[in-house]
Order: C-alpha cells, then sequence, then structure tokens
C-alpha cells in the first residue's frame, strides 16, 4: 500500500510540475511573440528608426530570458531564432523591409514551435 501511495504521489509531482512549466513556457513565447508584433507594425509603418531600438531592446531581454529555458527546453528554436534575429538586425541596419518582416515571421513561426513543442498532449506521447 505504501508503494501504491508513493507513486501516486511521484506522479502527481511529474504532472503538477509538467502543467507548471506548459504555463511558464507559454507566459513566455506570448511576451516576446506580443513584442515582435508590435516591431513587425512599426517596420510596416516605416519607423525604422524606433524599430532598430526596439529590436536592440528585444534581443537583451531574448537573450537574457532564454537561458532558462535552454536548458529545459529542444535548443534547436532558440538556436534559429538567435540566426533570425541576427539576420533581422541586419535588414533594419539596411532598410530592407521585405527581409526584416520574413525574419519576424520566422521568429513568430519558432516560437510557436517551443510552445507545441512542451505542449502536454496525446499527440507528444504517441
Amino acid at each position: 500500500m505504501k508503494q501504491v501511495i508513493a507513486v501516486l504521489i511521484w506522479t502527481l509531482l511529474f504532472v503538477s510540475l509538467g502543467i507548471y512549466s506548459e504555463n511558464k513556457i507559454y507566459d513566455f513565447t506570448n511576451k516576446f511573440k506580443h513584442e515582435i508584433e508590435l516591431i513587425q507594425k512599426n517596420i510596416e509603418d516605416d519607423k525604422l528608426d524606433k524599430v532598430a531600438i526596439d529590436i536592440k531592446d528585444w534581443s537583451k531581454s531574448w537573450h537574457k530570458e532564454k537561458e532558462i529555458w535552454y536548458k529545459i527546453v529542444d535548443h534547436e528554436y532558440f538556436d534559429d531564432i538567435c540566426l533570425s534575429l541576427n539576420i533581422l538586425e541586419q535588414s533594419i541596419k539596411y532598410n530592407d523591409k521585405l527581409a526584416a518582416l520574413e525574419q519576424i515571421e520566422t521568429i513568430k513561426m519558432h516560437l510557436n514551435n517551443i510552445l507545441e513543442s512542451e505542449k502536454c498532449d496525446l499527440n507528444h506521447i504517441f
């Protein structure tokens, strides 16, 4: 009987930690997705000077907060976001709006992939 209780406690602990981490990853990805959408709107409105500053701020915040999740979550998406961020910064530097918008869509896609890859559902179990 003690073993059954111990197994149930461990199971509840793992499920609780899974739900908690999924909620935190959701908050993390949505925060950055919202900020990158504001940058996208500024690019579309030709506010490239403001965009350059916003991207630097976004980049600093991204590099600081990604370190927490980099060790826990599949880091391939984080590397891809960093690559797209570098291309985005150069696109803004050379006033290439089309390339900048393309990289923003790529970043948003990778943020969605981070969220999807960590979801607790049956599709990721079987």
